[in-house]
């Protein structure tokens, strides 16, 4: 069995490691080791190196089409803290940034509904016209895939128009966590993990460079950052085009996946090293100082990133609204003294990471880092690897003898031993954290208090604030349906779920988000969802206050679950359509699917709601035939608790797309509970029955690849 020792060395020796050397590696080696090894690749990488530029993000819009549980930047249409800028405004922003002394815009923002590829180019376009000189890295894969394909042009084609349009490298933003079952859970309308992929491997086959991502520290495993990264590491290999991996860190203020917290320092320093030891084909990691803060980023530099990002200039506010950095901005100054400190030679780079020469002596104000300062950290960096010449300090004011042979000792012991010194630091700050924590927790927190979540379902809004005042917690109301059998006000559902089988417990001062019956029954407009895959149709036409109907199956050459009509009571909308109706409304969806494809297998639904058992069916080429209640069931309260526990055909049944499956629902939960356990035992029969044909063949993947490109 292979140990650390055995796995250090030959990452010491350049060797590439396996996943499962990773996983050890990850979860055994001591922190000051992952920093050791992780320094040896950055400086085998680029020597004693750390990049910036100077740049600025074009954020156009923070409306989006998808509501990812992560997100603290989306707004829907309409909310008071919403915006859109305009081509007009989007032009004149850049011209703004005419004497900023700036090498790149970044651009990235929500996936407008109303954008399309042509309005894309044409604010590439707006931007190289006001800023020739200037490198526009633009979109992320989930935009690109979302225009392309409502475009209904290949990946190619699309990429062609904005690499004309001006586009020169794509930023590596979206990729999330690769895994397709956390993917469902944190951001289901995106684009999936494949079609990522194929979004940055069509872009390196064009010669156009990218940088990728991972969004971590929230509720995915050890194992899925792992497969993430080597996801990542075999595209390199495949098509080269990455520049640069960048490990997003988690903030979450002001989104839906709050409760999981934040992870330490420690985990931050980890992802940096095992993402610099495991990713031995991607030049560049990145430790981007807006997400990790100034601290954490300088303590990154020795563990492995050899890039801390730019200047930024207060133009994002993607971290800022989940709690990063506020208001995010670094002079060059800033950002050359925080490499400096940490003993490298900070060198200003490009999008394609060109080193920048610049005349020092006509540089801007802001940049006052002398080239004698900048001499000191270069010669401390020679002597730490030489190690046996004195170190060289710059001259200090002179101090009494006892306190400057104490303080000269710190000195040379931090620039001789810069990692343990920086280890040293965190454990001190961990047992200060500790200290504060014993002393204002159970004050601050009640840690120990808990109260249990009441069943409100069937209770009157008004009526369950009151209870939540006297129970000490908070009512949020996050949504509403109508149903004309239902007095207005009624609670239909409500976040923490009660249970009858277990308790659920929250602690004082909580939110419990609940759904009631409106009032009045709303007239929204119809969305126009054909030319969109049906994950993102569904979505939209849920957020508008829409239901799915019926899907209609209809055979087609080149895509799979690819939306080419709708209809309302069998009136086709099309995008010139302007037509409302009532919350609630069914819409009828024609869907496509290759013929090789006519072949589908009644999905497990036991324990899921029902919605989601017909979301399941519908990703799965089926759709519902009968849906049969219990006896437990008493009202539409109840019915919006209840959840599977039969379905028929069973799972695993292969059927023809589009053919039916009846459902059966029951609020009995230790009935559901042993249905489910049968469920499971079921599906592990099924699976190892039929692994062969419920994996993909290698020729679908084939096929998908000639559509892409």
């Amino acid at each position: 069995m292979l140990t650390i020792n055995d796995i250090s060395d030959a990452v010491r020796r350049g060797e590439r490691i396996t996943t499962e050397e990773a996983k050890i590696l990850w979860t055994e080696a001591p922190l000051w080791l992952l920093g050791e090894l992780a320094s040896e690749r950055k400086r085998q990488a680029s020597g004693d190196a750390v990049y910036y530029n100077r740049n600025v993000h074009l954020e156009p819009t923070n409306i989006c089409l998808f509501n990812c549980e992560f997100c603290s930047f989306r707004r829907r249409e309409g909310d008071p803290d919403a915006w859109y800028m305009s081509l007009d405004e989007i032009e004149a922003r850049a011209k703004e940034l005419r004497g900023a002394d700036i090498t790149e815009v970044h651009i990235v923002g929500g996936v407008h509904p109303k954008h399309d590829l042509d309005l894309y180019c044409a604010m590439i376009r707006r931007v190289k016209s006001a800023l020739p000189h200037v490198t526009v890295k633009a979109y992320t894969a989930v935009e690109i895939f979302y225009m392309i394909r409502h475009a209904g042009v290949s990946i190619v084609e699309g990429l062609r128009r904005l690499k004309e349009a001006g586009m020169e490298c794509i930023p590596g933003g979206g990729a999330e966590i690769f895994d397709a079952t956390l993917r469902q859970k944190i951001c289901p309308d995106k684009c999936s993990a494949e079609e990522w992929l194929a979004v940055h491997r069509a872009a390196h086959n064009m010669g156009i460079a990218t940088n990728c991502t991972m969004l971590y520290g929230h509720i995915e495993t050890l194992e899925q950052r792992i497969d993430h990264l080597d996801r990542l590491r075999k595209l390199q290999d495949e098509a080269p085009g990455f520049d640069a991996f960048i490990p997003l860190k988690y903030h979450s203020r002001n989104n839906r996946l709050s409760e999981a917290g934040e992870c330490s320092v420690e985990d931050d320093l980890r992802m940096i090293a095992m993402s610099r030891i495991f990713l031995d084909n991607i030049p560049h990691i990145k430790a981007y100082w807006v997400s990790y803060g100034r601290a954490t980023t300088e303590m990154a530099l020795m563990f492995g990133a050899d890039d801390i990002d730019g200047t930024i200039g207060d133009t994002t506010k993607i971290y800022s609204m989940a709690g990063g950095v506020p208001r995010p901005s670094m002079s060059v100054a800033d950002l050359e003294a925080m490499v400096a400190a940490a003993g490298f030679c900070p060198v200003e780079r490009d999008s394609h990471y060109n080193i920048v020469e610049r005349d020092r002596d006509n540089s801007a104000a802001e940049d006052v880092v002398t080239e004698q300062e900048r001499e000191i950290p270069q010669q401390e960096n020679e002597d730490i690897m030489q190690k046996d010449t004195k170190r060289e300090t710059p001259r200090r004011k002179a101090t009494p003898k006892s306190k400057d042979g104490f303080f000269a000792r710190i000195k040379s012991f931090y620039g001789r031993r810069p990692i343990i010194s920086h280890i040293i630091l965190i454990c001190l700050f961990g047992l200060l954290l500790i200290f504060g924590l014993n002393i204002g927790l159970k004050r601050g927190t009640r840690l120990g208090t808990a109260i249990e979540v009441p069943n409100m379902l069937g209770m009157n809004v008004e009526e369950a604030r009151r209870l939540a005042d006297i129970e000490d917690f908070r009512i949020v109301v996050r949504d509403s349906i109508f149903d004309v059998d239902l007095p207005g006000g009624t609670i239909v559902d409500q976040l923490p779920h009660t249970s009858a089988v277990r308790n659920v417990m929250v602690k004082p001062g909580r939110k419990i988000y609940v759904t009631i019956n409106a009032y009045n029954r709303r007239v929204v407009d119809i969305p126009f969802v054909a030319k969109q895959t049906l994950r993102q149709a569904i979505n939209q036409l849920e957020r508008a206050g829409l239901t799915v109907a019926e899907i209609i199956y209809e055979p087609d050459m080149t895509s799979t679950d690819y939306v080419l009509q709708q209809y309302v009571d069998n009136t086709e909308i099309l995008p010139t359509t302007k037509r409302k109706c009532y919350v609630g409304t069914g819409v009828t969806l024609v869907v496509s699917y290759r013929y090789e494809e006519q072949r589908a297998y009644a999905p497990r639904l036991t324990g899921l709601s029902l919605q989601q058992a017909k979301g399941a069916l519908w990703d799965n080429g089926l759709n519902v035939a009968r849906v049969v209640y219990d006896d437990s069931i008493e009202d539409i309260v109840s019915q919006r608790k209840a959840k599977v526990y039969s379905q028929s055909p069973k799972l695993g049944t292969a059927m023809s797309r589009g053919e039916e499956v009846t459902i059966y629902l029951s609020c009995d939960e230790r009935l559901i509970d042993s249905m489910n356990v049968v469920a499971q035992q079921e599906q592990k029969a099924f699976e190892k029955q039929h692994r062969e044909a419920m994996e993909e063949p290698a020729d679908s993947l084939n096929n998908e690849t000639e559509f892409y490109e």
